[in-house]
């Protein structure tokens, strides 16, 4: 993922690896490289409940150096070839970021309760500027990320962020300003039809975020594009499909069963519907983890860096295995598991990362540089590259 920094041996070793054909590099070096944590819940579990407590006393103003800290915890403790990544965020631009995202949001709920006329200037606005903002949130969180001292960065050009955003952002906004412009017209609802486009949107999404990743000046290269990005979708769609039918199918049998009898049904006429339901709670329950898992294999095992490529072997039964305990003993401790539950989650998916370098993870990695200085005006984007997330 783009060198950053050197020092002694290694240094030693790249230069003469540059100087001979790869053939000639020692036999046992490395080409792959696995990602790692060292932090553990009980270590974060301090930095949070004093996160939490700082947040809380000051009215959510120090949530944005709480999420530095977190960050910096989480990026510090992971490991890929004996180095640590770090982030270097600026905690007063992720609070103008938050203070930004809460006066939008407010703006949405109450500029039609003021005028008709502010509410359709405070929407068009929102349309307008959440991609540019997104994009810009990109490049802050990429930009503030390094590994041996260089950074990584974002790439993707300001037309193709609204190409990509403009139609979930306009999901998100639309309706509520439809009801308000045509109040009890019921075809303000088929703006919701939109959604059934999610995957493809999804897709272009992932697409827009990892062909454009950097690696100090090293560009990545995407070997996918939006329609197989969507194809987990896809599947979940079929699986759907078959789980409706046997639930249909199980339930008309429940019935035909229930009919038959001359008594009061007995449970066993029930139980064909009750299995159903099972299967349908089931799948529902599933589905999310199936595609997460899906998405993040397909998006990172399709990016690579010069020399470099990566690899998601994330499974999706011990990935649900994992959120299902976080979930329950985050419920039975009254949220206080939730620190441990974000490492064990973190943990799983670090170590399901992998990095390759047929040529020579050093020899990869010294290739990258230190990006150029912005133009002035990606240095405006910088400054508005403040961070919407939470």
């Amino acid at each position: 993922m783009g060198n950053y920094g050197y020092t002694g041996d290694l240094s030693s070793m790249s230069r003469k690896s540059a100087m001979h054909a790869p053939d000639d590099r020692p036999f046992d070096a490395p080409t792959s490289h696995g990602l790692s944590f060292s932090g553990s819940g009980a270590e974060y579990f301090r930095i949070w409940i004093v996160n939490l407590m700082l947040t809380v006393a000051t009215l959510g103003i120090y949530s944005a150096w709480a999420k530095t800290r977190r960050l910096q915890y989480f990026y510090r403790n992971t490991q890929l070839a004996g180095a640590g990544f770090d982030f270097r965020g600026d905690p007063k631009a992720i609070l103008r970021g938050r203070i930004l995202a809460v006066a939008l949001l407010a703006a949405y709920h109450y500029a039609f309760g003021f005028s008709l006329k502010v509410g359709v200037v405070t929407v068009a606005l929102l349309l307008a500027g959440l991609p540019f903002m997104m994009r810009s949130a990109l490049r802050f969180r990429l930009s503030n990320t390094v590994y041996r001292g260089l950074p990584f960065g974002f790439a993707g050009g300001i037309k193709e962020a609204y190409i990509v955003y403009f139609v979930p952002v306009a999901i998100f906004v639309l309706p509520g300003a439809l009801v308000a412009l045509m109040p009890g017209n019921p075809g303000v609802g088929a703006i919701f039809l939109l959604y059934l486009c999610w995957p493809l949107m999804h897709g272009a999404m992932k697409a827009y975020q990892h062909k454009h990743l950097m690696a100090g000046d090293q560009h990545a290269a995407f070997g996918l594009d939006t329609a197989d990005l969507a194809k987990p979708y896809v599947r979940a769609f079929l699986i759907g499909l078959g789980v409706m039918v046997v639930v249909g199918l199980s339930i008309g049998l429940s019935v035909y069963l229930a009919r038959g009898q001359k008594s009061a049904a007995p449970f066993a006429a029930f139980l064909p519907a009750i299995l159903a339901i099972v299967l349908a709670y089931l799948y529902m329950l599933l589905m999310g983890p199936y595609i997460l898992v899906r998405m993040n294999n397909l998006a990172w095992s399709a990016t690579s860096f010069p020399g470099i490529r990566i690899t998601c072997a994330m499974r999706t039964w011990p990935y649900l295995r994992l959120q299902t305990v976080n979930v329950l003993l985050t419920l039975l401790t009254f949220g206080l598991f939730r620190p441990f539950a974000v490492v064990r989650t973190w943990k799983y998916r670090v170590a399901h990362l992998s990095v390759d370098a047929p040529d020579g993870f050093e020899q990869a990695v010294l290739a990258a540089r230190r990006p150029p200085a912005a133009a002035a005006g990606d240095g405006i984007a910088d400054f508005l590259g403040v961070d919407l997330s939470w």
